[in-house]
Order: C-alpha cells, then structure tokens, then sequence
C-alpha cells in the first residue's frame, strides 16, 4: 500500500503526519510505504491512500483516491482512529 501524507509545501505537517503513519504501520503490522508530499505533487503520485489536514480537503476533492483527513497531525491516537478503517478494507 502506497499511502502519501500531503500538506501545503511538502515538507511541514506531512513530514509530521509520515512519521505517525510509519509509526501506526509497524504497530498494527500493516507493510506500506509512506511519502511526504505537497499539495501540488498529488496528482502524479498513484498512491492507495491520501492522508491530509482538514483544512486542505476542498483543494483535493478532484483527486480521486481515498482520503482521510486529521485536524490534528501530532495526535497519532487520532490519526490511527482515521486510517484503520482505510488499512483494514
């Protein structure tokens, strides 16, 4: 499973966010891999799965991979409640 965690630049809350998601991957033994990138790089990704903030949700709605959003990139408890759902399908 591809999986990009995407913010504004590509290099703030994704980096932050990326972290997390390893974190959560090799906890719940999910293989993936895990790139930070920003808003523009989207599209050309392929990805499986985006993980992204609230606040960036209405500039990825023409994307058509699964999301998920987070309001918080620093609560991985809140980050893992997010993305198992998507893991686990």
């Amino acid at each position: 499973m591809k999986i990009l965690t995407v913010c504004g630049m590509g290099s703030g809350s994704s980096l932050i966010m990326k972290m997390n998601v390893d974190a959560i991957l090799e906890e719940e033994d999910v293989k993936g891999e895990v790139e930070a990138c920003d808003l523009g790089s989207v599209g050309g990704q392929g990805a499986d799965l985006i993980i992204s903030t609230a606040e960036l949700e209405n500039q990825l709605t023409d994307v058509e991979t699964p999301k998920v959003f987070v309001n918080n990139v620093v609560d991985k408890e809140a980050i893992r409640a997010a993305i198992l759902p998507q893991l686990k399908s």
